[in-house]
Formats: C-alpha cells, sequence, structure tokens
C-alpha cells in the first residue's frame, strides 16, 4: 500500500484531514494501527465504538463467518499448517491404495498409511511394490480424489509392464532350457 493510500485509508477511518493523517502516519512510521492510537491520544478519534489490537484475533466480516487473521506471526501460520495437515489426512483417510489378486480385493490400505509408511522406509516398500507386482498383484486407488480413471491406468500399465518381463524371462528360461536338452543329447 503507498503512502498516499494509507493517508487516505487514515482519513476515511478516522474522519480527519488530509493533513492530520498523514502527520499522524508520519509520527507512528507510516504503521496505520500506531497512526490511529496517535491521533486518539490527541483527542482527534473517540475511543469508543470500536477497538484496535495488535493481538491475532477473530475478526467478523459482514455477513460472513468468523475467519482467524493468519497473516500475523507464528502462531497465524501454525494455525494454518495444523489446518493443512487435518485436511490432508482427512483426505487421505477418504481414498484407499487397492491391492488385488486375479480380480479380487485383497485388501485395501488407506492412502494415509501408505504415506506414513513411505516415509517410515522408502525403499523397503517400493522394493515391496515391485516384488508384488511380478507375483500378479494389482495396485489401484479407490475414493473421491484419487480414485480417477487417469491414476489408474497407469497403475495397470505398470502391472501389463511387470506382466510383460515376467513372460519375457520365462521364455528365455525355456529356451536355455531346451537349448541345453539339445545339447545333452
Amino acid at each position: 500500500m503507498t503512502n498516499f493510500e494509507m493517508v487516505e485509508l487514515l482519513r476515511e477511518k478516522a474522519n480527519i484531514s488530509y493533513e492530520e493523517a498523514k502527520t499522524a502516519l508520519e509520527l507512528a512510521n507510516w504503521d496505520l494501527l500506531d497512526a490511529m492510537l496517535v491521533l486518539e491520544r490527541e483527542g482527534k478519534v473517540s475511543s469508543s465504538g470500536g477497538s484496535y489490537s495488535t493481538k491475532d484475533e477473530e475478526v467478523r466480516d459482514e455477513g460472513k463467518e468468523k475467519k482467524h487473521c493468519n497473516g500475523e506471526g507464528l502462531r497465524g501460520t501454525l494455525r494454518w499448517l495444523g489446518q493443512t495437515l487435518a485436511k490432508l489426512i482427512r483426505i487421505g483417510n477418504e481414498n484407499f491404495l487397492v491391492v488385488a489378486r486375479k480380480g479380487e480385493e485383497l485388501f485395501a490400505l488407506p492412502v494415509t498409511v501408505c504415506v506414513v509408511l513411505l516415509m517410515c522406509s522408502v525403499g523397503t516398500v517400493f522394493f515391496a511394490l515391485a516384488i508384488g507386482l511380478f507375483c500378479g498383484l494389482r495396485y489401484s486407488f479407490r475414493g473421491p480424489n484419487l480414485g480417477k480413471e487417469s491414476i489408474n491406468s497407469a497403475m495397470n500399465r505398470a502391472a501389463e509392464a511387470a506382466e510383460t518381463v515376467k513372460n519375457e524371462i520365462r521364455s528365455a528360461g525355456s529356451e536355455k532350457q531346451e537349448k541345453s536338452e539339445e545339447e545333452a543329447k
């Protein structure tokens, strides 16, 4: 906000002249709240009918529900972080990683559990997922956020790629066995 805009805002809110608003802002080092307090001490603005505070507090917009002033300080940041984390956990608990074999669902894990497992042991989890693919397991997601066709089709392509590799290994092994049997005769 420019100095001119600050002067205009203070002038409107305090119902004072442009010069009085500019002088108060200069005395308050261009801090609107401090300028309002300067005007109050000088008796140019009455303290009744409103309150001014530097504390992080709830405010009510006309016709809107209560909101928290998040823009200020560590408390607002921590509150926002907590709310975001709670939202992510809720979303993770609504969506599931489904493990199936031969079209039959074996089990479904909430995505939150999958994320915790990944954070604990990334290598082990990816190794187990890869072994599962080669053992005929299929993975998919179910839920309002992750149960999308695009995500599940990518999971199916990974399972088909694992199946192709498995078949190539089998055919190479059987060719090698036939060759060694012919040489033995």
